[in-house]
């Protein structure tokens, strides 16, 4: 049977099935159909261990400190190597797996085509009720466990605190930042980010 516009309602049906499909089958999924399946879909979705994974949606709140520090970070990028993007660039952490963090800074050579980060070095992820349920310790163990990355933000929603995770050789270490007075240091980048800046315009809780 041809499908044309006049079978508008069967196409629709037939694009619901195979989404069903998708996401239920046991059948792992490769990169080349991850990005094709996402490709014109609403939402942000995952690859995890080869299955297709929705991500939370977020706020106001969520994505106005997010676009804060994405414009920090690109103000910071002019006349440097590294370029910093937003959700739409993807991490590869294993071979059938794929994150989408908030922020990512990618050092990699300049690819305007490419689904995914050539060369991750910074990695923001913004926790909001949200989202904090979302797998949070793993996603922090598989940014860990990717080479290049050597700093991971954790930028929390409620208050003024950051959780920084900084690769030092052959191990990690955690610093926390709390307070609007506080100033992030990202050595591998050459950056620091002031927590005011963060937030600035974000009306927070007392900091814990």
């Amino acid at each position: 049977m041809l499908l044309s516009d006049g079978n508008r309602p069967l196409l629709c049906r037939l694009r619901t099935l195979a989404f069903r499909m998708a996401l239920h089958s046991e059948t792992l999924m490769s990169q080349h159909d991850f990005f094709r399946f996402i490709r014109g879909r609403e939402g942000v979705w995952e690859l995890v261990d080869g299955r297709v994974v929705e991500k939370p949606r977020t706020n106001q709140r969520h994505r106005y400190i997010a676009a804060n520090t994405l414009a920090l970070l690109h103000t910071r990028s002019r006349a440097k190597s590294y370029r910093p993007t937003s959700i739409g660039t993807g991490i590869l952490t294993t071979a059938c797996t794929i994150r989408f963090p908030d922020l990512v800074v990618d050092c990699g050579a300049r690819n305007d085509e490419a689904m995914l980060a050539m060369e991750p070095r910074v990695v923001v992820d913004v926790l909001s009720p949200l989202t904090r349920g979302f797998d949070p310790h793993r996603r922090l163990f598989e940014y860990k466990s990717t080479p290049k990355i050597t700093s991971v933000l954790l930028v929390d929603t409620e208050t003024a605190c950051v959780l920084v995770h900084d690769r030092r050789s052959e191990r990690w270490d955690a610093s926390a930042y709390r307070g609007l007075a506080d100033v992030i240091e990202l050595p591998a980048i050459e950056t620091r980010l002031a927590l005011s800046d963060i937030y600035d315009g974000v009306e927070l809780g007392p900091a814990t």
